[in-house]
């Protein structure tokens, strides 16, 4: 398959790969400035994508965290090194690694909680 298709569709060099995460925070105050924070400096701040739910006192999201050639694992290692340094996480999880597009999603809830 040509370059130009691989990239289209995703495959190969051009696979795009992703991790669920879970966090659970030790109090419902200030969510909103959480949520926030959260979304710029880390995910955002490390050149990744989110989507999922926020709520008061628990975010569970799939991070869009690139291609091979991006490292991905780094730019996780720095979210939840954010997280890490959180004071108000009581708990944070991560999924196994899968392919967004293609891959076999597996809900890391009922393997991690």
């Amino acid at each position: 398959m040509k370059k130009r298709l691989r990239k289209r569709k995703h495959l190969s060099e051009f696979t795009e790969w992703g991790r669920q995460l879970i966090t659970t925070r030790n109090t419902k105050m200030d969510a909103d400035a959480f949520q926030d924070a959260f979304i710029i400096e880390a995910i955002e701040g490390n050149r990744c994508y989110c989507g999922g739910s926020l709520s008061d006192d628990k975010i569970d999201v799939i991070v869009e965290i690139g291609r091979m050639s991006e490292d991905p694992e780094s730019k996780l290692a720095k979210v939840t090194a954010w997280l890490d340094a959180r004071s108000d996480i009581k708990e944070w999880r991560a999924g196994p690694l899968f392919d967004i597009w293609y891959g076999d999603y597996e809900d890391a809830v009922c393997r991690l909680f």
